[in-house]
């Protein structure tokens, strides 16, 4: 099966591993659709051929019938939102690749059309990323017109005919319209008759004047001498679009004006208008009669200056609507400043921090450093390590997220969140950590304070990840919503989120507990407590450097204080402990009670038996 290409006819090939294809011909990159039914697949071709005659009307009929076929053919849509907005593709001159031009224009942007939120919704990887380009494209092209078309002043009657036939040559359609056109301009109308009107403007240029004319105009009259010339694809495109604003707007009128045909053979979608054959004794009088009941020219002409006022507020109207759009992406340029200072402020404070925490890092995983502090001497993370102790892993598992946290941050703004919940199960851990120990004796050291004050400030910190672009739009509601956008942004990104402030307050704070811990780290003397040597009772003496006296038997008891290499201690009982090792209950000359840890076999003490 072959797809041909939106663009240029030419046939696709698809690009492997993905649901877009190349062109041969015009080398264009384009979407397609993920089927293999041979039915469908010639529908698309078909519809892809009446689209690239400008013939939407039909080439949208098709797409809907592939639609009723398969509904989740997202091509499909995207061919209705093509017809819909009447998009060709020509050759632009400067780069020679194929660009879009519109010839339907709708007041409403395509960016928020139901059609494309359905491709959205239903697309992702380069496909998505495809229609969304071309969407953005097709939005500021309309944009463009709808600011052209507004500057315009309003037109009284748009007489819409074919120009010119297949040889080139001016139609018997031209000359009537024109004759009709003249008479219309000595009766003061203001007309839009092609052949004049745009004779001074370029063919891509023609759809804002065309929109405009088709907009303000109250009455159109479609003039033909043959079926073909009627049914023509500029021609329709003209009338249908008419049509199509007389069902929202009753002050719109539609006049079919033919010659040398039979009136049967006029499209079915004028049956219910009157028509007007130019073939009788009198027609341009009864043509221009009926025109001035539609119009009421007294009326017309008594209204003149109210009319001409009229436009006037209007186009002060639309001269403070731009100026309210230049303020406000003025507004956003000076917005933008602050957003980049800010997301530049936090990642310097991030990476700062962050270093800071690097370094505690290695100094208490490769240093005799000490994260909390007991009676008689500190506690290494290399000694917990020893001892089994959850407060090793704890450490270890909160470095290990922070250094996660911090890159996930830097690296990838939207899962900014999942970094701050990083930093708050930090904090959590860390806050258990102290409550267990306090209870079991211990008290922080400033670095273990300086730890946790690491996690608050990167999980206080708040980056401005949420500035976005936004395509300024013509529309009174859409001014609205950018106005509105602006303000709120304004609000999100004043001076004082440059440097988040209350950083200070958090550094202050974390000071004043840092000089209560060091003063409390020294406050703290405990006596020797060491037995001497007793014959009549049994004893023991420690092998080691120092081991813990807990208040019972188990690593996470709380601690009464140490014992030392060399110390004696009067033994008052024994418990079995795992791998052949005991806890010894042991007293002090100074009314310390408790146990003690002897290892695999006693390796921590020796026994001292009694003489």
């Amino acid at each position: 099966m072959v797809f041909k290409c939106k663009m240029c006819g030419g046939d696709i090939v698809p690009i492997d591993g993905t649901n877009t294809g190349k062109c041969e011909y015009c080398k264009s990159i384009m979407t397609l659709p993920n089927l293999d039914d041979e039915k469908i697949v010639n529908l698309y071709n078909r519809a892809n051929d009446f689209r690239l005659s400008n013939d939407f009307d039909k080439a949208y009929g098709i797409y809907e019938t592939i639609l009723e076929l398969d509904n989740k053919q997202i091509e499909a849509h995207w061919g209705l939102l093509l017809c819909k907005y009447g998009v060709e593709y020509v050759d632009d001159p400067k780069t020679g690749k194929k660009i879009p031009t519109c010839h339907r224009t709708i007041p409403s942007s395509i960016l928020k059309d139901k059609e494309f939120e359905i491709i959205k919704k239903s697309s992702h990887g380069n496909a998505l990323k495809l229609y969304e380009e071309e969407a953005f494209t097709i939005s500021n092209i309309q944009k463009k017109i709808l600011e052209i078309s507004s500057k315009e002043d309003p037109y009284d009657i748009f007489i819409c005919y074919k120009e010119s036939d297949e040889n080139g040559e001016r139609t018997k359609d031209s000359v009537i319209a024109q004759d009709i056109y003249d008479k219309l301009i000595e009766k003061g109308y203001k007309v839009f008759f092609a052949r004049i009107t745009l004779e001074d403007r370029i063919g891509t240029e023609y759809e804002p004047y065309i929109y405009s004319a088709l907009t303000t105009s109250k009455l159109m009259l479609v003039v033909g001498t043959k079926e073909e010339y009627f049914n023509a694809v500029w021609v329709k495109n003209e009338w249908a679009r008419f049509i199509e604003m007389m069902k929202t707007n009753k002050d719109k009128f539609l006049i079919p004006v033919y010659s040398k045909m039979d009136a049967y053979k006029i499209p079915e979608e004028f049956a219910m208008y009157q028509a007007q054959s130019m073939d009788k004794v009198g027609a341009m009088q009864d043509l221009l009669r009926g025109i001035d009941k539609i119009i009421d020219v007294s009326k017309k002409n008594k209204n003149d200056e109210f009319t001409y006022e009229m436009y006037e507020k209007f186009k002060k109207m639309k001269e403070e609507e731009e100026k309210e759009i230049k303020e406000s992406q003025a507004a956003n340029k000076q917005v933008e400043k602050i957003y980049e200072t800010s997301v530049r402020s936090y990642k310097i404070i991030t990476f700062v921090i962050s270093v800071i925490q690097g370094v505690l890092i290695f100094y208490i995983l490769f240093s005799d450093s000490y994260f909390i502090k007991g009676y008689r001497n500190n506690i290494s993370l290399y000694e917990l390590i020893r001892d089994g102790s959850y407060a090793a892993s704890t450490i270890i598992l909160t470095c290990f997220i922070t250094l996660l946290a911090f890159f996930i941050s830097i690296t990838n703004k939207k899962n900014n969140l999942i970094s701050k919940f990083m930093y708050l199960v930090n904090i959590v851990l860390l806050t258990y950590l102290y409550i267990k120990y306090s209870n079991l004796g211990y008290h922080i050291t400033p670095i273990f304070t300086l730890f946790v004050l690491t996690n608050i400030i990167l999980l206080l910190l708040k980056p401005k990840w949420k500035l976005a672009e936004r395509v300024m739009y013509v529309t009174t509601e859409e001014k609205k919503e950018v106005l509105e956008y602006n303000k709120r942004v304004k609000l999100n990104f004043s001076e004082k989120d440059k440097y988040p402030k209350y950083l200070l307050v958090v550094i202050v704070i974390t000071i004043a507990i840092l000089i209560r811990g060091i003063t409390y780290n020294t406050s703290i003397k405990l006596k020797p407590q060491s037995n001497e040597r007793n014959k009549s009772v049994q004893q023991l003496e420690i092998k080691c450097k120092y081991i813990n006296i807990r208040e019972k038997p188990g690593s996470n008891e709380k601690l009464l204080g140490k014992v030392y290499e060399k110390e004696i201690f009067t033994i008052l009982g024994s418990k079995e402990g795992y791998n052949k090792s005991k806890w010894y209950k042991i007293s002090t000359e100074y009314g310390v009670t408790g146990y003690i840890y002897s290892g695999a076999s006693n390796e921590y003490v020796e026994i001292i038996e009694k003489e």
